[in-house]
């Protein structure tokens, strides 16, 4: 979702005065909600109506989400994923033109017969100009936009911020992003403090490591008792706050995770560890973000994903990364970088 906000540039460039609705999952919903061009956020919940089937109260739910999709008709409908799930908002969405890819490029075929203009698109891009790409046809400037964005955010939020950010008196400041929906996207805990100690031994930054659930927080933990007096734990962010939070530091060290997307919202570079996905398809574009891309043992080629993502039981491309080979990398990324990185302003 975050990847493909870029759109909403190029489509208000193109029809200043258009109302734009995005259908996104319940947890998502803050981040579009502050967004500044976004008219109305369509809130669902596939995951709890799954559980739930049987209850009353979801099956009410499950409606309501349908009967505000249907209140308006609109003039266009660009369904994004191309998978399953989307082609069924897709088709209870009200409106004649319904924009997806063609039969050679849609992710999942199905979802060709709920779309009626196709728009054929190159698998390899990265994965911002994929979605753009989706939108060119409809639209008279196609130049790429900024994928620059400042989010709504509370006077307090605001203040909360600053109070970080003022209360660290070391530079730079790195925020290390550990976590990933999937195991087989992480570093292993040990070859991620092996690697920060090296970053901290040459570079000596503070580190704020930021969590997303309680498992995340007690290994955060760990992390910052490593670094003493040189470290911060912090979680429990909104996607904006997070997002805002990310434009102030100096450079964002992750996974490949919703933090190095948020990452690609700021000027904030990036330094980023890929191991069953594409660097070249998922990571920021730009210069400011390079991506460590760990190797298959087993000879397994793909164009986006690894299809054992989910299923190999040793993760081997992320797995035996060594924190040498992490650090060489990152030293000369920085050593080019580092010094031309301005924050953002926001």
């Amino acid at each position: 979702m975050i990847q493909s906000l870029p759109i909403l540039d190029l489509l208000k460039r193109n029809y200043p005065d258009c109302q734009i609705d995005w259908v996104v999952e319940k947890s998502s919903a803050p981040l579009l909600s502050a967004h500044p061009s976004i008219h109305s956020v369509i809130e669902i919940d596939t995951k709890k109506w799954r559980r739930k089937l049987s209850e009353k109260n979801s099956w009410r739910e499950i409606f309501h989400s349908f009967k505000k999709l249907r209140l308006k008709k609109y003039d266009l409908i660009f369904d994004l994923q191309g998978n399953c799930k989307s082609a069924l908002f897709t088709l209870f969405a009200r409106g004649k033109s319904k924009i997806g890819f063609s039969w050679q490029s849609v992710p999942e075929k199905i979802n060709f017969f709920f779309t009626n203009k196709h728009v054929k698109i190159a698998k390899n891009i990265p994965i911002q100009l994929r979605y753009l790409r989706l939108i060119e046809p409809f639209v008279s400037t196609a130049e790429i936009p900024s994928s620059k964005i400042s989010f709504h955010l509370s006077a307090q939020d605001k203040q909360k911020i600053d109070a970080i950010i003022h209360s660290i008196s070391l530079s730079p400041i790195f925020m290390i992003c550990f976590g990933s929906k999937w195991i087989n996207k992480q570093l292993p805990d040990s070859t991620l403090i092996q690697f920060l100690a090296m970053v901290e031994h040459v570079y000596a930054p503070y580190f704020l490591f930021v969590y997303g659930n309680e498992e995340e927080k007690m290994r955060a933990k760990i992390f910052e008792e490593n670094f003493l007096n040189r470290s911060k734990v912090i979680g429990e962010m909104s996607l904006p706050f997070w997002q805002r939070l990310i434009a102030r530091v100096d450079c964002l060290i992750a996974m490949d995770s919703a933090a190095l997307h948020l990452c690609g919202t700021t000027n904030t570079p990036s330094f980023t560890i890929f191991g069953p996905s594409s660097s070249s398809i998922y990571k920021p574009i730009g210069e400011k973000h390079l991506a460590y891309q760990g190797s298959c043992p087993y000879q397994v080629e793909f164009e986006k994903r690894c299809p054992h993502l989910r299923s190999c039981k040793t993760g081997a491309c992320i797995k035996t990364v060594s924190a040498g080979e992490l650090f060489h990398s990152f030293h000369q990324f920085w050593l080019q970088i580092g010094e031309r990185s301005p924050l953002l302003s926001l």
